[in-house]
């Protein structure tokens, strides 16, 4: 999601990658596993703190040893799979390209089933590879949505904003509440599409890829791009996407929505606290647009993995056991906003039940659509789980890009779709 945005330090990244050579030392008859988190937020570093603490002191037979790696993504990708650490945190949507290096452990029989059962359908779809094995488990989900701002809603003339999936505004209703908005704002904006993420730096894989899918399309169908991400009907949809531009804030101060000059903004769970703080009750989910095939949206966020050389991996499980016990879950998603990864911390937080400020995050969740083609009746899609994946993405947002600067949707989106396709042609299909 927001990987642009974290440092990279490419010195770190080496010393770890030596440090993970001795993952699997001894301390004093306990066994020592290593275990690497990001430097993310401040309340993600405080929560991995806290349990590596309660987790030592839980076990004492076994020594977990916490690192924070600036740039996980970087790291992952650099290092052996034999100098990996024992248990370590990384994006979700970068698993298929991790098992396809060979460097994640299958976690089925090795984290308890119990475990892998309770997490939320989206969770376990993210955490599949193709071959039908589980490689990850999570902590917490994503959210993605519309926020609102009540009154300068109310004082555009918008009502019947639809808080639940089956109400969504379509398109052209979308266009014209923007319209509305645009004409009573100061600054003539209505919304900000968090343009300061970088649009074709990835932002777009995560934020408008529902745009595909919510046009009735995956990005990639059966191995190919051509004749899904560039279907007719997504070209129209990014058509009218791009049309929006002339009412979205650039939002280069990052603060577009919380400091009122937009009625609406286009973003993720991690805005939760700060939305909350800074508008409180005038604040309301609504779902993204329907482009025909229903609203979308993504889904998958940080997962936690076991090294697939990792000589204890028994250890390693018993970690990832741990921090996705619920009271851990919530002490994590107190801290960053983001959605409980567990059924049962779900179904246990008030926030996240009918009627409650969240309420739409848990509902869109609970209609996954896995990693089959997106239909009208599931909501939220995995992000392509495939080796491919970092290409894509990267292909993907660019085109999305230049159709926000102008070119001709149909025409970035067929060159985009054509270079993944040959990205997996000269892969070999990605099949091994």
């Amino acid at each position: 999601m927001k990987n642009g945005k974290r440092i990279i330090a490419l010195a770190a990244t080496a010393a770890l990658a030596v440090a993970g050579l001795t993952a699997c030392s001894s301390n004093g008859g306990k066994q020592t596993i290593t275990v690497w988190a990001m430097q993310g937020q401040t309340g993600e570093v405080n929560a991995a703190k806290q349990e590596v603490a309660a987790f030592n002191k839980a076990n004492p037979d076994i020594k977990a040893t916490l690192k924070f790696v600036p740039d996980m993504g970087t790291a992952l990708k650099t290092t052996k799979a034999d100098a990996l650490p024992d248990a370590f945190e990384f994006d979700g949507e970068t698993l298929a390209s991790l098992v396809y290096a060979g460097k994640l452990a299958k976690l089925n029989g090795l984290v308890a089933d119990s475990s892998i059962k309770n997490e939320l359908a989206s969770i376990q779809a993210e955490g599949t590879y193709s071959d039908g094995n589980t490689y990850s488990v999570s902590q917490y989900d994503s959210g993605l949505t519309l926020w609102g701002n009540k009154s300068l809603l109310a004082k555009a003339g918008v009502s019947d904003v639809p808080t639940t999936v089956d109400k969504a505004w379509t398109a052209d209703q979308f266009t014209g509440v923007l319209s509305k908005i645009a004409a009573v704002t100061p600054g003539h904006k209505a919304i900000t599409f968090k343009e300061n993420y970088n649009i074709g730096g990835g932002w777009a894989g995560y934020a408008f890829s529902p745009i595909v899918n919510s046009a009735g399309e995956p990005l990639v169908k059966d191995g190919k791009a051509v004749g899904s991400m560039d279907a007719p009907a997504v070209a129209a949809a990014f058509k009218t996407f791009a049309s929006w531009k002339q009412y979205s804030d650039p939002d280069a101060d990052d603060s577009a929505f919380q400091t009122k000059r937009v009625a609406l903004a286009w973003i993720g769970h991690w805005a939760t606290p700060a939305i909350t703080s800074s508008l409180g009750a005038d604040a309301e989910l609504i779902p993204l647009p329907n482009f025909g095939n229903g609203t979308k949206s993504g889904q998958g966020s940080h997962s936690w993995a076991i090294g697939a050389k990792s000589a204890h991996q028994q250890a390693a499980a018993k970690f990832l056991e741990f921090i996705t016990q619920d009271s851990w879950i919530n002490n994590v998603t107190n801290q960053n906003g983001a959605v409980p990864a567990t059924n049962t911390a779900l179904a246990a937080n008030a926030n996240y039940a009918p009627g409650g400020l969240l309420a739409l995050y848990a509902a869109q969740l609970n209609k996954s659509c896995g990693s089959a083609n997106p239909t009208a009746s599931c909501v939220t899609v995995p992000r392509t789980i495939s080796p491919a994946w970092p290409f894509i993405n990267t292909t993907f947002s660019a085109a999305v890009q230049s159709i926000w600067d102008g070119a001709d949707p149909q025409a970035a989106l067929t060159k985009a779709a054509t270079a993944i396709d040959q990205d997996y042609a000269d892969n070999g299909e990605y099949k091994k």
